[in-house]
This record gives structure tokens, C-alpha cells and sequence, in this order.
């Protein structure tokens, strides 16, 4: 019986120090809030990652969390989250997310099936395209005090919004 319990508490043990090892601190991720698509030519698009700026909260912000953004020169999603790497050694999550902006007026197909297919980003993550393009779009980014993708996604409470949403386009 008693080798029974050292036995069990031995595993109980070597769990607990598998399960802390694959922790990450919250520094090691990148949190994206808002992404943009913009069509350069055939082959390239600039895509533009919007993300928290934890560097610039302040401790009576309460949840307000500004953001900044990187835009990156690529031919796919794959790509620019590779390119992203290059740029930045924190690991991308797009667990929050919040909005999509396609510029120039142009939804992506290719790009929309990417984003679906990433196990990250959510269904009911909004859609958009404007005719504008992306620098115009995220230069209010500078002057928000919350993120530009919470920012986005509370001008989106309407009525009828659902239809914006990622799992909705791509049917």
C-alpha cells in the first residue's frame, strides 16, 4: 500500500511539472485585434496586423488596451505570418480579433478561405472592405485610446451585423 501511494504521488508530480513547462507569459504573444488585406498587384498584397500595445497602457486604463500596427509586404496569410516572425520575435495570436478590413474595395477569396481555415480566429469575426486604402483606414489607430479593432467592432453593433461576420461570408 505504501509503494501503491509513492508510486501515485511520483506520477501526480511528474504531471504537474509537464503540464508548467508549455506555459508562455503573456510578453511572449503578440495579441491581434484587427487585421487588413490590401491587393497590390496579381501576386502581392500588403497585410497589416493591428495588435495590443501593452507598452503604452497605463495603470488607470482599467481594460482599455491601445494598439499599434505592422504591415508586412506578402503573398498569402502563411506568408506574412512568416514575414511577421522575421519582424518579431513574439508569437502571433489571433484569439482576440476583432475585424478584417479588405482596402481598395476588394474582398480576397483566397485570403477569407485562409483566415476560416486558421483554428485561431473566430466565425464571428467581422468582414469588411472599403474603398480606401489600408494607411488611410488604421491612421486613426494613433489617436484611439482602446484598440483600433474594439474600436471597429463597437461602430459594428447594428443591426443586422451578423451578416459581416467570417462564418457568414464564406458559406
Amino acid at each position: 500500500m505504501r509503494k501503491y501511494r509513492l508510486c501515485l504521488l511520483v506520477i501526480l508530480i511528474a504531471f504537474c511539472i509537464q503540464g508548467c513547462s508549455k506555459q508562455q507569459d503573456v510578453e511572449d504573444h503578440s495579441f491581434v485585434l484587427a487585421m487588413g488585406f490590401e491587393r497590390i498587384n496579381e501576386k502581392k498584397l500588403l497585410v497589416r496586423y493591428s495588435y495590443a500595445d501593452f507598452d503604452k497602457v497605463q495603470s488607470d486604463s482599467g481594460t482599455k488596451i491601445p494598439s499599434r500596427s505592422v504591415t508586412v509586404l506578402a503573398t498569402s496569410l502563411k506568408d506574412a505570418n512568416k514575414k511577421w516572425k522575421q519582424y518579431k520575435s513574439q508569437q502571433l495570436n489571433f484569439g482576440h480579433l476583432k475585424v478584417v478590413i479588405f482596402g481598395n474595395g476588394k474582398k480576397n477569396v483566397k485570403i477569407i478561405k485562409e483566415l476560416v481555415e486558421e483554428p485561431q480566429i473566430a466565425k464571428s469575426v467581422y468582414v469588411l472592405k472599403t474603398d480606401h486604402n489600408l494607411s488611410d483606414i488604421f491612421g486613426k489607430e494613433d489617436k484611439l485610446s482602446i484598440s483600433f479593432g474594439e474600436y471597429l467592432s463597437k461602430k459594428l453593433e447594428i443591426k443586422d451585423s451578423q451578416n459581416l461576420t467570417l462564418g457568414r461570408i464564406y458559406r
